[in-house]
């Protein structure tokens, strides 16, 4: 490059003045690249910085994020934790309620029971005119084994050996009463048998089937069924 210039410039100057300004022109030239480099480079580094700022703050953005996700996972754990012992107090708490709901049943069906023995062999004495001879809850003689009923009754209507088997329940179903009928036809007796349901309430259904396999029904006002 100093060679070309130094040519030219021998179109106007001496040799050696030609040779001098060549190179101060070189030189002027290699510091005028050298500063425009040091300026960019300066610029990229100015840029570099301001990424890495961008970065740093993303990266803290970031971490604060991973922080609040953090404390929510805490907070949920203790939310589920907290769910997972009301389960196990509602479990308990239905549990005791099973037990009661059974000892209810259990006192409800023992004072059905007791209120049958009361009201079943005056209605019988009313309607029948049965002479009662015997009234308890009793084991009886199967074909294949043997059964206990609620309410067994023996005495005479007219001078004949009456059996009355009771089936007591709360609610007199149809397929409680088909249930019963066919224990009671198993049943091994000298007397002539008559079942009979006692209960607060009888479905319609259940009730058909009551008259037509001629059994009888009392409920626990003292009303006989059927009519």
């Amino acid at each position: 490059m100093t060679s070309v210039l130094e040519e030219k410039l021998r179109a106007a100057f001496p040799p050696e003045q030609a040779h001098l300004l060549a190179e101060v022109i070189h030189e002027a030239y290699n510091d005028l690249v050298k500063a425009r480099d040091f300026n960019e480079l300066k610029s990229i580094v100015g840029e570099l910085a301001q990424a890495q700022k961008r970065t740093e703050e993303r990266v803290e953005e970031l971490a604060q994020a991973q922080k609040r996700t953090e404390e929510r996972v805490d907070q949920l754990a203790v939310a589920v934790a907290e769910l997972a012992e009301a389960q196990k107090r509602t479990e308990r708490a239905v549990k005791q309620l099973a037990r009661q709901v059974g000892g209810l049943s259990e006192a409800l069906g023992g004072s059905l029971e007791d209120l049958a023995l009361e009201v079943v062999p005056e209605i019988l004495e009313h309607r029948w005119g049965m002479e009662i001879e015997f009234c308890e809850r009793d084991a009886l003689p199967l074909r294949n084994g043997s059964d206990e009923f609620d309410l067994v009754i023996r005495g005479q209507v007219h001078g004949e050996p009456i059996l009355v088997l009771g089936e007591v329940k709360s609610n007199i179903t149809e397929s409680e009463v088909e249930r019963f009928l066919n224990l009671v036809a198993q049943v091994e007796a000298t007397e002539e048998i008559r079942p009979l349901f006692f209960g607060y309430r009888v479905e319609r259904a259940a009730k058909a089937l009551i008259r037509d396999r001629g059994a009888a029904m009392v409920t626990t006002r003292g009303k006989y069924f059927p009519d």
